[in-house]
């Protein structure tokens, strides 16, 4: 039997941080706010006649095998795959084959994309019939084991779902809704949103901590600013069900992204402000790092006619463009 999966990735546009638990306890709850793009992550499961487990990732050019589930080593460095495949636990021994085309430390959620990915193939595989929320709450916990600090959320929404996403978090949990965004609203997107790498990975869960931590120690304005994030990812919610008015959307982002750069130390650095500052001359209405900063991925806001204008300036200092488009589908899982 061969399972093939694949999931989106995302890009934040604000509410960031009021997915990561107990984070959105100590203010009641919020909302994140993310796009699911058709930068995918893929996983290959082939069954095998005996017990063992080989996994594969494409992308790293490793290979690293197990006797069997539990003999996998969840230290080695495909620990995180290693994790999953161990907590599913297959009955059967497999060829686990993982595609990841997206630099590492992009900040557009790729770990919890393959998470989902490989998740929904072994729960075909299985047949457990895990709902979804149990899905995200067990991968959340898997991955907080893999990285040894806190984890958002809502990374794993944007995957299960793709399309545009409202995540709310509160004391029952988090739980996603679908913002509806008309096809034509979506294609204008994006053509306005454009998507690039920095050059600079970069590690979200030091920034999460740093967070976490500067709320319980009351450091600086950190509770001061994270309510003004809770209260722009609010607003993005909003904004998007009314339609998406552009204009309001810019003045969000850059709520966003002024209120982002005050929440910890790293979120920003002069390479990155420099290259933000040479894409406004050249026509981008506002800028921000997607995740929680620190580097990798950006997003850009422009008018139509200026789009190559602000390709042409990222390239030139230093940052990638990363062509995508908004993806209409999350997980799919096929069996052959």
């Amino acid at each position: 039997m061969i399972i093939e999966a694949s999931a989106p990735v995302r890009i934040d546009l604000a509410g960031g941080a009021f997915d990561v638990h107990p984070l959105y306890l100590f203010e009641g709850g919020g909302v994140t706010v993310n796009i699911g793009i058709d930068i995918r992550t893929e996983v290959r499961l082939e069954t095998r006649d005996d017990k063992g487990i080989t996994l594969h990732s494409t992308d790293l050019d490793i290979t690293e095998h197990a006797e069997n589930a539990d003999a996998l080593d969840l230290n080695g460095e495909l620990g995180f795959i290693a994790r999953i495949v161990k907590f599913y636990k297959p009955e059967i021994g497999l060829d686990v084959t993982t595609k990841i085309d997206i630099p590492k430390g992009s900040g557009l959620g790729t770990s919890s994309s393959l998470l989902i990915s490989l998740t929904g193939a072994l729960n075909e595989l299985n047949k457990t019939n895990y709902t979804v929320d149990q899905m995200i709450d067990y991968g959340a916990n898997i991955e907080a084991q893999s990285l040894v600090v806190p984890t958002g959320k809502q990374d794993y929404f944007g995957a299960y779902y793709g399309w545009f996403n409202a995540i709310w978090s509160e004391i029952k949990g988090c739980c996603n809704e679908r913002i509806p965004i008309s096809e034509q609203r979506a294609d204008e997107l994006n053509e306005r949103i454009v998507l690039s790498f920095t050059d600079q990975p970069r590690f979200s869960g030091a920034t999460n901590w740093n967070l976490v931590k500067g709320y319980i120690d009351d450091v600086g304005q950190t509770r001061k600013v994270l309510r003004n994030i809770q209260k722009t990812g609010f607003e993005m919610c909003d904004c998007l069900k009314q339609g998406a008015d552009s204009k309001r959307l810019v003045e969000l982002l850059w709520q966003e992204w002024e209120n982002r750069k005050r929440c910890a130390e790293g979120v920003t650095n002069p390479d990155v402000e420099k290259i933000i500052a040479e894409a406004e001359k050249a026509g981008a209405l506002v800028s921000k790092l997607c995740g929680a900063g620190g580097g990798g991925c950006m997003i850009s806001f422009v008018e139509p006619e200026n789009r190559e204008k602000v390709i042409e300036s990222l390239e030139v200092n230093g940052a990638r463009h990363m062509p995508y488009k908004i993806a209409r589908k999350g997980l799919t899982v096929t069996c052959k």
